[in-house]
């Protein structure tokens, strides 16, 4: 018996029933927020009424399975009707994406003809399949403290939420979320200021009471995860994801070994011969994580190994592990003459980094799996330490005394900008196929910087003439390239970088002091985290919602 499919009339008609149910669920919470508020009404002049129009999207934008959007405006000119000029803000809600067709099963053999059976009873019907759900909130909600949510998905009984559309009728939350030293007392120093987002948690080092101690945060929730001693968490290895945990160095009564914590507890995770000294390293390859410390390496993957020797300078690069021995550079288990002296970078077949081979010093090498190959003869000794080697389209970039790029096409090393110093002394980051970077210059002082591979330049003169913005962090935010910067009388900002300028975010304290100058910009799934200071409660921890700028909230007021 074939399948009954319900007509296109039907189909039509229950999308139809979907359609009124949200405009319904969204003109109640409407209608909920603003009866609220009654009390509180007095007579005025008449306003501009708010008006949302919804939409069927038919395999367009960025709905292949069809869709729905959701348009809200006010109306301008007060005709009842929602003009397509008077629409501020679209949300699409798109249908979930048809599953995939199993694989074709194998040829089976010719059976022999069978004998003509009897008609058969009709079979049962089939189970009735999962129906859609949608659901809402009003209230507080994540960095709304006003807020109507509605949250939809193909599936009643799992309940997992395939779109939603989020409103807030106030300002997403933003502000001060810890004093740990309470007071004035600064909550970072130099030696304890590291941190990670992993999951919905920042987790960070912080001081109390003269003790360097782990801390969580989670929506605003504020835990010490560590022991009550000096803990020292990521002072000499810094902070790694690595099997949904965070990993670092710490210090109890047995010594400096290695830890990991998922934002509520903590784990002990080697139990080595010798402490964990400076300079050593870890690093992450593949599935594994890597240990150098004083007695070789230490491999933390699905299983444990050691490897007992002598080794530093370790990297990752496109899968294999470079690091020095006694004997040369292992490359893939490869032993090459020389020293590694820098990160290494993957490019076209090649591991490209700095090493020291023969009487010229650290130059740049690349390694195509075979022969080990300098590259240059003229570059600092400390090349590639600030700005390691990066790719950039055809180009490796780092830094040696300014910053320079090796052409892999012309196999030419040309310094970028002569005029750029101090490249890359705070921050740089590689966003959309370029190199941003703090530089000093003689016109502009310390800006940001931005290279192509080609070319290097100042990005913009933030503040004019020779006194400098000095950017001290940079990170990412989906598409949108965020950077701490300083006014001479505001003090650190956190801005937004557009094409010729940058856009003034979130000042975090308008006594003019400083913002991200200790630790770095943690991007979370709701906030923006940074160390700020303030002459009443010292160093401690910002957020800043970016809700609106990541397009998650539409923001009514």
């Amino acid at each position: 018996m074939k399948d009954k499919k319900p007509s296109k009339k039907k189909r039509f008609v229950k999308l139809l029933g979907i359609f009124s149910i949200i405009l319904a669920l969204i003109m109640s919470s409407l209608a909920l927020h603003n009866t609220m508020q009654i009390n509180d009404l007095k007579s005025g002049d008449d306003g501009t009424s708010t008006m949302t129009k919804i939409s069927t999207l038919y395999g367009t934008h960025g709905c292949e399975d069809g869709g729905f959007s959701i348009q809200i405006g006010m109306d301008i000119n007060d005709d009842g009707t929602l003009d397509a000029e008077e629409v501020s803000e679209i949300k699409n809600v798109c249908h979930g994406e048809q599953g995939e067709s199993g694989s074709m099963g194998n040829r089976g053999y010719s059976g022999f003809n069978g004998t003509n059976g009897s008609n058969g009873i009709d079979g049962v019907d089939g189970l009735i399949g999962n129906s859609p759900f949608i659901q809402s909130y009003s209230g507080a909600y994540g960095a709304c403290p006003d807020a109507v949510v509605i949250e939809m998905g193909n599936n009643s009984t799992s309940q997992q939420i395939e779109s939603s559309i989020k409103i807030c009728f106030e300002d997403l939350v933003s502000g001060r979320l810890t004093d740990i030293q309470e007071n004035t007392g600064d909550s970072f120093s130099t030696a304890c200021e590291g941190g990670i987002i992993s999951g919905e948690f920042l987790i960070f080092s912080a001081v109390q009471a003269d003790k360097c101690l782990l801390y969580s945060l989670q929506n605003g929730v504020l835990n010490q995860i560590s022991p009550t001693v000096d803990f020292a968490p990521g002072s000499i290895l810094g902070f790694i994801e690595h099997q949904d945990r965070v990993w670092f160095d710490a210090t109890d009564s047995s010594g400096t070994q290695l830890w990991s914590s998922d934002g509520i507890n903590t784990w002990k995770e080697s139990n080595l011969s010798s402490n964990i000294l400076n300079g050593n390293s870890i690093t992450k390859n593949g599935a594994e994580l890597v240990l150098t410390y004083t007695d070789g390496l230490a491999i933390f993957g699905e299983s444990e190994s050691f490897i007992s020797g002598v080794y530093s300078n370790t990297t990752s690069s496109n899968g294999i592990l470079l690091y020095n021995t006694p004997t040369g550079i292992s490359i893939a288990g490869n032993i090459a003459s020389g020293e590694i002296n820098s990160q290494a970078a993957y490019h076209f077949g090649s591991h490209w980094f700095i090493a020291t081979t023969d009487a010229s010093g650290p130059q740049l090498h690349s390694w195509d799996g075979i022969n080990l190959v300098k590259m240059s003869s003229n570059l600092q000794s400390d090349s590639g330490q600030t700005i390691p080697p990066t790719v950039i389209g055809n180009s490796i970039v780092f830094d040696s005394g300014g910053l320079v790029a090796f052409n892999t096409l012309t196999s030419t090393l040309i310094e970028l900008n002569s005029s750029l110093q101090s490249v890359g002394q705070s921050t740089h980051i590689l966003h959309q196929g370029e190199l941003w970077f703090d530089c000093g210059h003689p016109s502009t002082g310390y800006e940001l910087c931005v290279s192509d591979g080609e070319s290097a330049w100042v990005h913009s003169d933030h503040v004019p003439g020779m006194t400098s913005s000095s950017p001290s962090n940079l990170a990412t935010l989906e598409s949108s390239l965020l950077v701490t910067a300083s006014q001479p009388t505001e003090g650190g900002q956190l801005y937004l970088v557009e094409e010729n300028e940058l856009t003034l975010l979130w000042d975090h304290d308008v006594g003019g002091l400083d913002s991200a100058t200790h630790g770095e910009l943690w991007i979370g799934q709701d906030m923006v985290y940074f160390i700020g200071d303030s002459s009443t409660t010292g160093l401690e921890i910002y957020g800043w919602a970016h809700g609106q700028l990541s397009d998650e909230w539409i923001i009514i007021h």
